[in-house]
This record gives structure tokens, C-alpha cells and sequence, in this order.
């Protein structure tokens, strides 16, 4: 797999925090959004993406995994984040959701929303109920997850153009800039994590 990470914050670290892990032929991505524009946000969004990390290598109940984070407000920070988990193993993608960031299957011009139907409150941290991401097989195309601060700010059909890039690293570098007000701040903090089979 080859994949393309890019976060951009308003101010500071942020609070959006994304990674990818591999193991062997498969991947792991993982991405939080600290909620409250606090330190303990940016606490929480950091644990998720550990937590991910830490069990990227064995086959994982990943709804599981956010519940057991969402009961340990000390691991949190007391604070509260989203998460989406996506595993790609053997072809098949699946994974669990909390919030309001997202997971695309981008198809050309066509698109799997996998978190579709996904619980926006409480976030992880505040009594979550973890969404199953939609199962699906990875069979060509490009995997987008992404936070609330690219989706709530661009057109999905200029998110699907740039997420279909050749390189997806200048691709994610490209849904950061897409976000950007002409003085060059952002709205929100942004993070995107693209992903696909080696041609």
C-alpha cells in the first residue's frame, strides 16, 4: 500500500491527529479530532491514534477498542475526540467510527461514504456508541479519511479530484491548501490520510 498524510492546524499542534501503520501486506489508519479547544482534545485525539498503533498488528474488534478508550477518562486526558479506525487486510476494509470525521472509498467520480450512518454525539470520552464502518473490499481506488475541518469546508467533487492524484502525498498536501482562506488560515483544524494499492 502507499499512502499520503497531511495535518494543518489553526494554531499551534492542533488537536487532529492521523497515522498509518503497517503490518506486513496489511494497513492500519487511524485519525482523531480532539474535541473542546483544549489541551485535554489534543490529549484525547493522541490516545485513539496510540491505541490504533498499539494493536495495528493483530486482528482487532475495533468498536471494541473505542469503547474501552471511551471508559478510561484517565488515558483520555478527560478529553474527548473522534476516531475513525480503518484495517485493510487481504482486500477487505473494516474498521469503526465515532464523530464527525469520515472514510471515503473514492471510485473515479463515484464514492462509498463508509461511515455513513456513524453516531456524530457523544464523541469518544463522552459515552460513545462506536459505529461498524460499512463493509467492503479495497479493490482499486483510493481510501480518504479525513476530519470534519476538509469536509465541512470543501465540495465533495473538488474533495474526490484532488484525493484521485497520482502522488498521494502532494494529493493530501493539495485538500489541505483547498481548505485554506485566501489569507491562508483555516477554519478548523485539518487532517487527511490517503491511501492506495501500489500500481
Amino acid at each position: 500500500m502507499e499512502h499520503g498524510v497531511a495535518i494543518a492546524a489553526v494554531r499551534g499542534n492542533g488537536q487532529d491527529r492521523a497515522g498509518v501503520f503497517d503490518a506486513g501486506d496489511d494497513v492500519v489508519i487511524a485519525l482523531a479530532d480532539g474535541a473542546g479547544g483544549n489541551g485535554n482534545g489534543a490529549t484525547a485525539s493522541r490516545a485513539v491514534i496510540d491505541a490504533a498503533a498499539a494493536a495495528a498488528t493483530a486482528t482487532h474488534d475495533w468498536c471494541a477498542l473505542l469503547s474501552e478508550l471511551d471508559r478510561d477518562p484517565r488515558r483520555l486526558g478527560h478529553g474527548e475526540s473522534t476516531a475513525v479506525i480503518v484495517s485493510i487486510r487481504g482486500g477487505a476494509i473494516a474498521g469503526a467510527s465515532v464523530g464527525d470525521s469520515g472514510a471515503w472509498l473514492v471510485r473515479g467520480s463515484d464514492v462509498v461514504d463508509l461511515t455513513e450512518g456513524q453516531c456524530r454525539k457523544p464523541l469518544v470520552g463522552g459515552g460513545c456508541a462506536p459505529f461498524r464502518l460499512r463493509s467492503t473490499r479495497f479493490t482499486g481506488g483510493t481510501l480518504l479519511v479525513a476530519s470534519d475541518g476538509l469536509f465541512n469546508y470543501a465540495k465533495p467533487s473538488d474533495i474526490v479530484r484532488l484525493a484521485s492524484g497520482a502522488d498521494l502525498t502532494v494529493a493530501a498536501r493539495a485538500l489541505v491548501e483547498l481548505v485554506r482562506l485566501p489569507n491562508g488560515a483555516l477554519q478548523d483544524d485539518v487532517a487527511v490520510v490517503l491511501c492506495r494499492e501500489r500500481g
